[in-house]
């Protein structure tokens, strides 16, 4: 279609971005209303956009990736780009046959074979006593990518001790409760706690040695994961219990 500059009228900057982006998008971006991007872009006769247009110079790759590495290139949802696929009748990547692989009893990660892919090859290692290169040549050998590093616990804000007079404590907040404190310097709990207020502290919330594992509940056994964690087995099932898992 051959564009009217008579009714057009004069190039606009953004003439190159209609139909590349959402009209409203554009109108926002431009300071103007969405009706009026919205005739402009008809008059030069330009499809409206649509995020085939993103996934569009990826085709090649539809059916070799998976829809995730796919939509982490274009930038868009998982959902589009199987949309767009099934839309081209293309199949998806199959997935490739786990290879069977077996580790001899008397392996020293056999008991922790579980956690192959789901925690670092590090923590295996602590755990087992093999080295690092040992559990990763067995995850490799299994399939497995390597784990993400579990996030750290939140660190208390370190403060420096005041001098003076039911002063010079203040570093062991964030690190135990007010009432230990009080019994740690000899202080009265409610002078304690006032200063912790005055410093404007949140009280002291013990982490549990399990929240970092948490989501490894019924995933693997309670023995190996209370070695993980550092807790008792019988610490595991509690916890399992009060959150629904079937022990």
């Amino acid at each position: 279609m051959t564009a009217d500059w008579k009714n057009i009228g004069l190039p606009k900057w953004y003439d190159c971005k209609l139909g590349r982006m959402k009209d409203r998008t554009l109108a926002r971006l431009v300071g103007t209303t969405q009706h009026r991007i919205r005739q402009r872009r008809l008059m030069f006769g330009i499809a409206a956009y649509t995020v085939d247009q993103v996934i569009e110079p990826f085709r090649d790759l539809l059916g070799v990736e998976s829809d995730p590495a796919i939509a982490a290139r274009c930038g868009v949802s998982v959902s589009s780009v199987t949309t767009y696929r099934e839309s081209q009748g293309i199949p998806p990547r199959p997935r490739p046959t786990p290879r069977k692989q077996r580790i001899p009893a008397n392996h020293p990660v056999r008991p922790y074979k579980a956690l192959l892919g789901l925690v670092t090859d590090q923590d295996i290692a602590r755990l087992s006593g093999a080295t690092v290169a040992t559990v990763k040549a067995l995850r490799e050998s299994f399939g497995f990518g390597p784990a993400a590093p579990l996030p750290e616990p939140p660190k208390p804000v370190a403060l420096p001790n005041y001098q003076g007079p039911w002063l010079g404590y203040e570093s062991l907040f964030g690190t135990m409760s007010s009432a230990k404190i009080s019994r740690a310097v000899g202080l009265p709990f409610s002078v304690v706690e006032q200063r912790r207020e005055f410093l404007g502290i949140k009280p002291y919330q013990r982490v549990s040695r399990v929240a970092r594992y948490e989501h490894l509940l019924g995933m693997v056994s309670n023995n190996v994961l209370a070695k993980l964690a550092g807790v008792a087995p019988s610490r595991i099932a509690d916890i399992r219990k009060s959150k629904g898992h079937n022990c």
